[in-house]
């Protein structure tokens, strides 16, 4: 079936194409005798929320280090530099194939990013005596609350050693089912903070933007198309569209939607002299927060908004739909007058056209950026 799916999918595509070329490097490698370091990320998302803990080990170059991903995409966004780290795509959760896999690299002990539960990669880790270590996580309490569901779920994690949450909560629910677990926060945090310091300059937005005022639309999906166009059609301020997925055909029915002058990334001639900018690459979405003077989160109309502290770094007052208040940050903003949500598009008008302290939001956000930084030593003492 997934042979015939790959016609049609070009996520599957992709998908297939990263699973060979990582079975690749993999069967040309002999097996690892050196203990090494294991950490497991679903996408790239996960990849940035663990980094600071992977260079923290990759400083030590005796360190021989594995990082797996289950998304393609994030396989294929990393760009590995260093000497002693291996970066490939997780097998399926068999048996055979985890042993096989788990053999081959031989980890010490295991880091999985989140919230990522494979039963028989943790069950052969366990088997083995290999810890394994949870990093942010944050479980849905009705997951592990239900008979069936969370008895299955709590099993699994009984097996893991230890596992460090992102918010009380998680802790709470851990503890009271025997599960070890220690409360620490977000480690995503920590990662913002650096890139912030050491961001890419992106000249040609300068130039884009000229003296106007900028809105940037940050990880969009097509139901956030609907509110936003109208605004774009109707207001004289310029515009960066950052799709969630780069994708042809959702690119070009956003482009339909716009009556304004419209330019891609890739075409950079076009950029200076158009209003609205749609980014069709990835990787440019953190950096281009900075330039903005007011961003929108996409995902609030969908299945929930998406990360919201890689534009609050900068400072911006944040705007986003309705489904937001299962996530701790975006509640924070809110009731701190950082972030504003929305219902529908004369709200989002409303909110864009409004005046706003930016002294005050500038300060508020460092403060919440310096309180909830976490201490990476305290997950190095207890590993």
């Amino acid at each position: 079936m997934a042979p015939i799916m790959s016609i049609f999918s070009n996520k599957t595509r992709l998908w297939f194409k990263a699973h060979n070329k990582s079975n690749s490097i993999l069967n040309k490698s002999s097996e690892n005798k050196s203990s090494s370091i294991w950490f497991h990320c679903a996408s790239h998302g996960e990849y940035k929320q663990i980094s600071p803990l992977i260079y923290h080990y990759q400083k030590n170059k005796k360190n021989k280090i594995f990082i797996t991903f289950f998304s393609s995409s994030g396989y294929n966004n990393i760009n590995n530099n260093h000497p002693t780290t291996t970066i490939l795509m997780l097998p399926p959760d068999t048996k055979n194939k985890m042993r096989f896999f788990i053999k081959k690299i031989n980890p010490k002990k295991v880091f999985i990013a989140k919230n990522e539960i494979w039963p028989n990669m943790i069950y052969t880790l366990n088997k083995l005596s290999r810890p394994v270590y949870f990093i942010s996580s944050k479980f849905n309490p009705n997951k592990l609350n239900n008979f069936f569901v969370g008895n299955f779920y709590k099993n699994i994690l009984l097996k893991t050693s230890l596992i460090f949450t992102q918010d009380k909560l998680t802790s709470k629910i851990l503890e009271k089912n025997n599960i070890q677990s220690i409360f620490l926060g977000d480690l995503r945090i920590n990662q913002i903070i650096e890139h912030a310091k050491n961001k890419k300059k992106i000249s040609l937005i300068n130039k884009f933007k000229k003296t106007n005022k900028l809105i940037l639309v940050g990880s969009s999906h097509k139901e956030d198309y609907e509110i936003i166009s109208k605004s774009i059609n109707k207001l004289n301020y310029k515009w960066i569209i950052v799709p969630h997925e780069i994708n042809k055909n959702e690119i070009n029915s956003l482009q339909k939607k716009i009556k304004g002058s419209i330019a891609l990334w890739s075409s950079k001639e076009l950029i200076e002299s158009s209003d609205v900018l749609i980014i069709d690459r990835v990787g440019l979405l953190q950096d281009l927060y900075y330039y903005a003077d007011i961003v929108y989160i996409g995902g609030g109309f969908s299945k929930g908004i998406h990360n919201c502290l890689e534009a609050a770094i900068y400072g911006k007052p944040l705007i986003f739909g309705p489904k937001y208040k299962s996530f701790n940050e975006a509640n924070y903003f809110v009731k701190n007058d950082i972030a504003f949500p929305i219902k529908d598009f004369k709200e989002f008008e409303k909110k864009i056209n409004q005046t706003y302290n930016t002294s005050y939001i500038n300060k508020a956000t460092k403060a919440f950026f310096k309180k909830n930084k976490v201490d990476l030593s305290k997950i190095i003492e207890r590993v």
